[in-house]
């Protein structure tokens, strides 16, 4: 484990430095991921200063949920980057040169590539954090509990959809097309969706598990709520990787794309 370990370090090294190599396009990058995730912010500042809350989220939950979410999608970036265009590499056929290497094929995808703008969604979420979600130095366990749960959710859906590759040759925007989805319902309140809509955010967008399960772990803290994060992130883990290996059978048998 530990020569895996250190093995990920050194690829993810590499795909860091790789995007460090045009300065002038990563300070761009990071810059304008930043702003964007600023006037994000100021909006949500500028509803809650006349609508104090919404069901029963105040601008502090609200500041916890997006902090989370913007620092998840940081790590992911920075950390497993090669996320966002997995299902690109299985319809190329990049798989072939890979299946010839050391077991861990999932781990290399994911550290092909780390993504600039991640830099400044990872500063931003932790400035949000910080400055406007009113965590306490005693909640630092519970936080990184739910980034870390976070992390593994958010990831584990990613590479789920990246595996309708192995079936469709259409995955290609579709999978990335439901990633962003997953981002977009962890961008608002939890408490505005009810019914189906709910439904749909903590199962197939599992927008519920990503964000809004740990905010409410952290708001209420106890074994029930500290069970719903783990279990979840530890099932879309299991779901990610039994999807990855039934697709990678599908093509090492040679089948076709529908």
């Amino acid at each position: 484990m530990i020569a895996f370990l250190r093995l990920y370090a050194l690829q993810v090294g590499a795909a860091v430095r790789m995007s460090f190599a045009d300065r002038a396009n990563f300070a761009l990058q990071v810059a304008g991921m930043a702003i964007n995730n600023l006037v994000f912010l100021t909006l949500w500042v500028l509803f809650f200063a006349g609508f104090k809350s919404v069901g029963g989220w105040g601008f502090s939950d609200m500041a916890l949920l997006l902090g989370l979410t913007m620092t998840i999608v940081g790590i992911c970036g920075v950390a497993f980057g090669g996320y966002r265009d997995m299902a690109v590499s299985i319809l190329r056929g990049e798989l072939d040169a890979l299946l010839t290497q050391p077991k861990g094929l999932i781990s290399r995808l994911l550290a092909r590539e780390s993504l600039a703008t991640a830099w400044g969604d990872l500063a931003g979420g932790i400035t949000v954090l910080s400055l406007f979600a009113e965590v306490s130095l005693s909640d630092l366990p519970l936080l990184i509990l739910a980034l870390s749960a976070g992390l593994t959710g958010y990831l584990s859906a990613a590479i789920s959809f990246a595996c309708l590759a192995f079936w469709a040759s259409g995955a290609r925007s579709f999978a990335r097309d439901l990633t962003d989805f997953t981002l977009l319902f962890s961008s608002y309140p939890g408490s505005i969706y009810q019914g189906a809509v709910k439904v749909v955010a903590y199962s197939i967008l599992p927008a519920g598990f990503v964000v809004m399960a740990p905010v409410e772990m952290l708001r209420e803290p106890g074994l029930k709520s500290v069970a719903v994060v783990v279990t979840a992130a530890m099932a879309y883990a299991v779901l990610a990787a039994g999807l990855f290996h039934l697709g990678l059978r599908r093509y090492r048998s040679g089948a076709s794309l529908a």
